[in-house]
């Protein structure tokens, strides 16, 4: 669902926008790709030890980083998973409309259509796939700074909109049974 509303989305825009505007559009996605599967490998990687310390201190984000380290296997599924997977769909599907653009303003191209089809797809696949590669060992190697920053990024919106997506209140008490007053 996530996915047809992104592409529905994408093509709307691409039909308003100019073909530099549609190459800038797909380098954000690709980008923001990359991303997330280095906060998605982070989370999976680092350790709660040091956020915690930080979070004793009262340093900014810390919370949000313990929730994000201890929920790593839920971080990572939407990280890498969700907006990796939306994201790869988007990224084919606006190759796939700046492509027809450039053919309808050079219709000599129309003749390799699928020859440039595939070398565009396949450009983009390799910028994807060499950018979650060089930012796997990053994420790993630098898993507990980058839990730091995702938690002050979540931190500071969370303190923008009022709203707390980490910070998950248990309420005391039986949840079943007699009251603790006899």
């Amino acid at each position: 669902m996530i996915a047809l509303l992104a592409v529905l989305g994408s093509k709307l825009l691409m039909k308003q926008a100019s073909i530099w505007v549609a190459w800038i559009l797909l380098v954000a996605i690709v980008v923001i790709s990359i991303v997330f599967d280095i906060i998605g490998i982070a989370a999976t990687a680092a350790t709660e030890k040091p956020h915690h310390a930080k979070a004793a201190n009262r340093v900014f984000g810390a919370k949000q980083a313990i929730y994000l380290v201890r929920n790593a296997d839920s971080v990572a599924n939407f990280a890498n998973d969700i907006v990796g997977d939306v994201a790869g769909t988007l990224s084919g599907a606006m190759g796939a409309s700046i492509l027809l653009e450039l053919i309808s303003f050079y219709p000599s191209l129309g003749n390799q259509e699928i020859l440039l089809n595939t070398l565009l797809l396949a450009f983009i696949a390799s910028i994807t796939v060499t950018g979650k590669a060089l930012g796997k060992s990053f994420a790993i190697n630098e898993a507990d700074e980058i839990m730091s920053k995702v938690g002050i990024m979540i931190a500071s919106f969370e303190r923008v909109t009022g709203h707390s997506f980490t910070d998950k209140k248990k309420k005391g008490g039986k949840k079943c049974g007699d009251s603790r007053k006899n």
